[in-house]
């Protein structure tokens, strides 16, 4: 039946060759049918082939022959690329290094050029594509055989491998996997998201950035290094650490992972100057750098007598070590503190100049510095010690630094020194400050006039009074020294050279005012209290008050016009029968001097005159 329907079908298609192709004309159905069935029929068929070969091939894997084949075919790729990677690595190092000393030879060349030397952009990529070179050749072992399992993978090495610098922190992406709809936003078992959270929130401190530990410091060359490649690896490694650690810019390489990966090649010298100029801004560097050495020198005799603990000993054996430079030098005064304490850099000052105060800083604590700072100064004759102490001024800025680290450190509280409303206590200068010397000397180092006034409220707010009134008198403020040496009440701050002395007649009066302010406060808090003045009695010698500045000033002025600034000033002042005891004296030995000075002029007169007869 289905031969005789096709006939039909096709004689009918045949016969539709021969007629006009009328729209309204009906499909006949037997045609449609047979279309429709076809169709059907050779989907079955493909289908069913491809179920056959499928099961075929499950059938042939599960055969232990067909595995067998497979794993020594695996096996047998896998020593071909064992054995080419082996003839690479011993035909490698030489051209390697040939290689490297084509890159080093093009930057040295380029640094040299200024306009190259001077642009910190076109030093970069100089340093840059050299530095390519030197991560393949000298640089870690995972790193060295990186490019040759990227050239096998992706062709090229050098794009995979800036690839992974210039995004350290990227993730390696998976393909993707096809994950149920019900599943996607379901938490993973166990909190494990949350975890991971948290351990890289509380180790973020302890490891380097993107989560890794720091790499291990390395101080020897992996392979040798002809001697004349050397010197120029070591002025492009410095240079490169340099240039990323002063520009303060995200390099491909970190100047402190460069210094840990290829210390072997810097000048140990030049990174500690370094690392002593950007400590505050990178202090992993100096940290880095300290840690290199230590490695460096653990092997040395000197290591052994410091472990022993004998103080003296190390010393000696450290002055031995002085002329050996100052890196290693600095490494082992790093030991000899971590064994003494304080102690041990109170005796740093004498390895100076070698070691500097920048050096001691950067090791010991704030409190422990100070001692050293304060033996070395006083080391110094007395006459030199102030220009000393400018000549460690490197930075200006250690100045205010210095200030506020003796003003904090063994000194008076603030209690003790500052009333409530931060007005000066009673006879407060009169307390000792534990580094009173070296505050001496740093206040009257020459400054411009903002670092005077710094220093001027940096002590004001301190309550050391004593370099507050030095600075107030350095900049003319005078009225406000006045002000305080009253609250103060001690006469002897006006006399020089460690006061502020009166030098006109309109300072008396101010000074006169204001003593006699504060004597009316001071009286009106006493009947207040119904207490007495501190220290017992308002008769103690010292006291400023307006007899004792009017005494004062009639010995340098004379006593009538002492009476009449009191007068002008508007002091209703009743002198005690001892002070006008004493203007009576002063009055005697006034005339007494004009006589004494008019008889001198008389004989000087006649001895003129018999001379010119």
């Amino acid at each position: 039946p289905q031969s005789s329907e096709r006939v039909e079908a096709d004689r009918s298609e045949q016969g539709l060759q021969f007629h006009l192709p009328l729209s309204f004309r009906p499909k006949p159905p037997r045609i449609a049918l047979q279309a429709v069935k076809d169709s059907v029929s050779s989907f079955v068929k493909k289908t069913t082939e491809k179920i056959n070969t499928l099961q075929m091939n499950s059938e042939l894997r599960q055969q232990p022959e067909y595995k067998e084949c497979r794993q020594m075919d695996a096996v047998s790729n896998m020593t071909l690329c064992s054995e080419e990677t082996e003839n690479e690595e011993v035909s490698n190092p030489e051209a390697d290094m040939q290689e490297l000393r084509t890159a080093t030879e093009k930057a040295v060349s380029q640094i040299q050029d200024p306009l190259v030397l001077l642009e910190p952009v076109c030093l970069r990529e100089a340093l840059l594509e050299w530095l390519v070179v030197l991560e393949r050749v000298l640089g870690p072992a995972d790193l060295r055989s990186a490019p040759a399992a990227d050239s096998n993978l992706d062709g090229s090495g050098e794009d995979r491998w800036e690839q992974d610098y210039l995004h350290p922190c990227s993730d390696h992406q998976e393909p993707a996997e096809v994950v149920p709809e019900e599943t996607k936003d379901a938490p993973e078992p166990g909190g494990k998201q949350v975890q991971c959270e948290n351990k890289r929130t509380t180790d973020s401190d302890t490891v380097a950035p993107c989560g890794n530990p720091p790499e291990p410091v390395r101080v020897v060359s992996p392979t040798p290094i002809p001697s004349d490649l050397s010197a120029d690896l070591t002025e492009l490694a410095s240079l490169y650490t340099e240039l990323s650690c002063f520009r303060n810019q995200k390099e491909v390489l970190g100047c402190s992972a460069f210094l840990r990966r290829y210390f072997f090649l810097l000048d140990q010298e030049r990174v500690r100057r370094m690392c002593l100029l950007c400590h505050r801004v990178q202090p992993d560097m100096m940290s880095s750098f300290i840690e290199a050495m230590l490695e460096l020198t653990h092997s040395s005799k000197v290591v052994e007598i410091i472990q022993k603990g004998d103080l003296l000993k190390s010393l000696r054996s450290l002055r031995e070590l002085q002329a050996w430079g100052a890196p290693h030098l600095l490494v082992h005064l790093h030991r000899l503190y971590e064994k003494h304490g304080e102690a041990a850099v109170r005796s740093f000052s004498q390895f100076y100049p070698t070691i500097t105060p920048a050096d001691v800083i950067t090791m010991a604590q704030q409190s422990h510095f100070l001692p050293y700072l304060d033996n070395l100064v006083q080391s110094r004759a007395e006459e030199h010690r102030l220009s000393f102490l400018q000549s460690l001024l490197e930075p200006e800025s250690l100045r205010q630094d210095w200030l506020e680290l003796a003003l904090t450190h063994d000194a008076p509280k603030n209690c003790d020194t500052l009333t409530p409303d931060g007005q000066p206590r009673w006879h407060s200068h009169c307390f000792s400050w534990g580094y009173g010397r070296l505050l001496s000397l740093l206040i009257r180092l020459p400054a411009d006039f903002s670092s005077k006034e710094k220093m001027c409220e940096t002590c004001r707010s301190h309550g050391y009074w004593t370099g507050y009134l030095y600075l107030c008198k350095e900049l003319q403020r005078r009225t406000e020294a006045f002000s305080s040496i009253c609250e103060l009440d001690d006469i002897s701050l006006l006399e020089e050279p460690d006061g502020v002395e009166p030098q006109t007649l309109d300072e008396w009066k101010v000074l006169i005012q204001l003593s006699h302010h504060h004597c009316s406060v001071a009286e009106s808090q006493q009947v207040t209290n119904g207490s007495s003045l501190t220290n017992g009695s308002a008769e103690c010698e010292g006291k400023i008050s307006p007899e004792s500045l009017s005494l004062m000033l009639a010995r340098s002025a004379g006593p009538d016009r002492a009476l009449a600034v009191l007068e002008e000033c508007g002091v209703q002042l009743a002198l005690s029968s001892q002070s006008e005891l004493v203007c009576e004296l002063l009055r005697v030995a006034e005339k007494r001097q004009r006589a004494i000075i008019q008889t001198m002029l008389e004989r000087c007169d006649r001895f003129l005159w018999s001379q010119h007869a």
